[in-house]
């Protein structure tokens, strides 16, 4: 555990079951934003992110883990091809203090969570979609 002492505002039990018909109507909203200059020049933008049970359980099952967080990344392409730029979504495991467990240097120096994960390798929506799902189309 990287401190005992709470970031304020953690909750370690954080999330609930919204409404089907909210959650259609949030993607909706997402979809319908307008084209970035990104997009424009051929970005796909991202709709959803799919992680396999298998790695959200070898997240989980990290000591100390109460659940995981999510990050936003952006993968460039280091040609200068903005257009090959892709957003990813990376899961870190938290502690019940809300601290990310993933390898860093404590206060003393010491070496923490040396072993700590940080999930990739999601398939992204498009191309693998739902195609029967009111939350992608």
């Amino acid at each position: 555990m990287l401190s005992e002492t709470p970031i304020p505002g953690f909750n370690p039990n954080a999330g609930a079951p919204i409404p089907s018909a909210e959650a259609e109507q949030w993607t909706a909203n997402y979809r319908n934003q307008p084209q970035t200059q990104e997009e424009l020049a051929g970005r796909k933008r991202t709709k959803a992110y799919y992680f396999g049970s298998a790695m959200l359980d070898t997240i989980k099952q990290q000591p100390g883990c109460v659940g995981i967080r999510f990050y936003m990344g952006l993968e460039q392409d280091l040609t200068g091809n903005k257009s090959k730029d892709e957003y990813q979504l990376l899961a870190v495991g938290v502690d019940v203090n809300g601290y990310d467990l993933v390898p860093r240097t404590g206060p003393t120096g010491e070496l923490l969570n040396e072993d700590g994960i940080v999930g990739d390798g999601s398939l992204k929506c498009p191309n693998v979609c739902d195609p029967t799902s009111p939350m992608s189309n």
